[in-house]
This record gives structure tokens, C-alpha cells and sequence, in this order.
């Protein structure tokens, strides 16, 4: 659980850090002057798809309740930031894959946690609808008792008049 909760505080400022990673990984291994224009197209764009893989997160009442998120989106965001930080250590021959891989990664991300989230939403609105469906029968109502039990032997006295 402490991992899943590390994950839920570390969503929002993933979105910061990771980013900034990237511009310091290149003033370190500097590759050249047309790897930072790349970077100024792509760090918005990581900022952005990190943000929106969050929120998705986050509108999940599941995660907002216990504050943590679940192992599916662990996984994920794990291989997708592992792939940003060694991106960020601009390795000859190898950059291009990991960008791919963390492309792919973040796409994955973000469909999961979106499924995550209309799957969580249809349960909760199949709940609802549910309690609400059983609130609108009718009741079976219960007479009250009039004293007299099932079995108990009835009389029925006849009155005839002579009409004369």
C-alpha cells in the first residue's frame, strides 16, 4: 500500500519534474543545438500528457478515497518514467528507442486509467440505479392482525323474515 500511496502523491509532480529532467539531461550530455528545439516541443507535451494521465487518475473515487492509486497504474507509470529518465540520459543509439517506448508508455497510461475510470463509473451508476430501482417497487403491505387466527371456526347466523 505505501507504494501505491507514493504513486498517488508523486502523480502532480511527476508532471514538473520529469520535464525539467529532460532540459537538465541535456545542458549534462548535451547532444546539440536541434535536441533542444526538440525538447521545447516535447517537454509541454510530456507536461501535458503527464497532467492528463493524473487528472484521469485522480476522478477515480476509488483512488480520491483510500489516496492511493492501483497496481495497474503503478506498473504504467513506472515503465513510462524509467523510459523518461533514461531518455533524459541521452544515450547514443539508444534515445530514439526509449522516446518510442516512452511514447507508447504514456499511451498506455493513458488508456488504462481511462478504462479504470468508466469501469469504476459504470459499477457505481449500475449501484445506483439498482438501489433506486428497488426503492420504486411497491411493498407488499401488511394488513393488521383482526384478532381472529386462520384456523379459528367461523359462524354465520342467517336471519329470514316472514313477509306477510
Amino acid at each position: 500500500m505505501f507504494v501505491r500511496k507514493a504513486f498517488y502523491w508523486w502523480l502532480f509532480p511527476s508532471a514538473v519534474i520529469l520535464p525539467a529532467w529532460l532540459l537538465i539531461g541535456w545542458a549534462i550530455f548535451g547532444t546539440g543545438g536541434w535536441t533542444f528545439v526538440g525538447l521545447l516541443v516535447v517537454c509541454p507535451i510530456l507536461f501535458v500528457a503527464q497532467l492528463a494521465v493524473g487528472g484521469i487518475m485522480m476522478a477515480r473515487r476509488s483512488v480520491r478515497d483510500s489516496r492511493a492509486v492501483s497496481w495497474y497504474d503503478v506498473g504504467l507509470l513506472t515503465a513510462w518514467h524509467l523510459s523518461v529518465v533514461v531518455f533524459g540520459l541521452f544515450i547514443p543509439g539508444v534515445s530514439s528507442w526509449i522516446a518510442v517506448l516512452g511514447i507508447l508508455l504514456g499511451l498506455a497510461a493513458f488508456w488504462v486509467s481511462l478504462w479504470e475510470l468508466v469501469t469504476e463509473a459504470r459499477v457505481r451508476v449500475q449501484q445506483t440505479f439498482d438501489a433506486y430501482e428497488r426503492a420504486a417497487q411497491p411493498q407488499q403491505v401488511r394488513r393488521p392482525d383482526d384478532g381472529f387466527a386462520d384456523d379459528a371456526e367461523i359462524i354465520v347466523i342467517e336471519e329470514h323474515r316472514d313477509e306477510r
